[in-house]
């Protein structure tokens, strides 16, 4: 049926008339575009009669004809995606909790313009899996690396290119780090890291776009960025408390409202917490060697403080 109903788009694009069954997707079809005539199926007098008065009335012919014309364009993809567009926005209208805002359609450009020179490139830098001969993190080969592999990144772009604003770039790095001392706070090392990767990403700003991905809170990524020192202002956004929250900070810092209402739904949060307790006290243990630390949690991230000499059930995961 979708083949059928594609053969009468085809027609009325080239400018033919169509007679078309009167029950099903045809009769949408032929009531948005007037260009033909609806029949019985079972019913061969009709089918014949139709087929004649469209022959022989030429000036019937013609108004299908222009009328094919004219409407095919509600057929289109670009009238599709306002089409669906205007829904969600009634949607929104209709539920004004909801955050999704509705963005007006961007002037179309060519395929080969908007994929030309578009790169997707992730990259997550890790510090807790490299260790030296002792036990001890090896952070300074793990920077070392990383800005090696931006240094060969900028250097590869040579030609000159439009600069986008944030959202729209050419390589996109996600940084993802964190170091933290005994007491769960992040250390010197972490903003040592940020320093480093920024003096490289300066140099080539407008091409490379960089989002700090973290466990930190807000509050103590800010802390952490500004001591570099850097400004928040040259991240593309901030990934925090363990994901579970993105900042823009060319847009005043602001919370992905989106995003937060994206996890929020159903999140499973009581579970969550009554399993974290469940699974990580040992049997002879107090109900008080496991408390959540409120200071470092947020709606969707948990921490959690032991309480010192208190032990906890190691767990393994994959």
């Amino acid at each position: 049926m979708k083949n059928v109903i594609l053969f009468f788009l085809q027609a009325a694009a080239y400018g033919l008339p169509i007679v078309a069954t009167k029950n099903g997707g045809p009769v949408d079809i032929l009531k948005a575009l007037n260009n033909g005539l609806l029949i019985d199926p079972h019913d061969q007098k009709a089918i014949e009669d139709a087929l004649l008065k469209l022959v022989a009335d030429k000036n019937l012919w013609l108004e299908c004809r222009k009328n094919g014309l004219k409407n095919i364009h509600r057929f289109s993809w670009p009238e599709h995606c306002r089409n669906y567009l205007s829904h969600v926005q009634h949607c929104r209208n209709r539920h004004p909790a909801n955050c999704l805002e509705v963005m007006k359609p961007a002037p179309e450009e060519p395929m080969s313009e908007s994929l030309r020179d578009v790169e997707d490139l992730s990259l997550k830098f890790s510090i807790d899996v490299d260790f030296k001969a002792n036990g001890e993190l090896d952070m300074a080969r793990r920077q070392h690396e990383l800005v090696e592999i931006l240094s060969r990144k900028a250097n590869s772009i040579s030609k000159p290119i439009v600069s986008y604003s944030p959202g729209r770039r050419q390589v996109l790095y996600v940084v993802a780090t964190d170091c933290y001392n005994s007491n769960g706070s992040p250390t010197e090392t972490l903003s040592l890291t940020v320093k480093n990767i920024m003096q490289v990403a300066r140099s080539r700003s407008s091409q490379i776009g960089l989002v700090f991905l973290t466990g930190l809170s807000l509050q103590e990524t800010k802390e952490v960025v500004n001591s570099c020192p850097t400004n928040l202002e040259d991240f593309d956004a901030l990934i925090c408390s363990s994901g579970s929250e993105i900042y823009y900070p060319w847009k005043d810092l602001g919370l992905d409202d989106d995003y937060e209402a994206h996890i929020e739904y159903r999140w499973p949060g009581e579970n969550i917490k009554s399993a974290v307790m469940r699974l990580g006290k040992i049997e002879e243990g107090s109900e008080h060697d496991i408390a959540q630390c409120p200071s470092a949690s947020s709606f969707q991230c948990y921490s959690y403080s032991i309480k010192p000499g208190a032990g906890v059930r190691l767990l393994s995961y994959s």
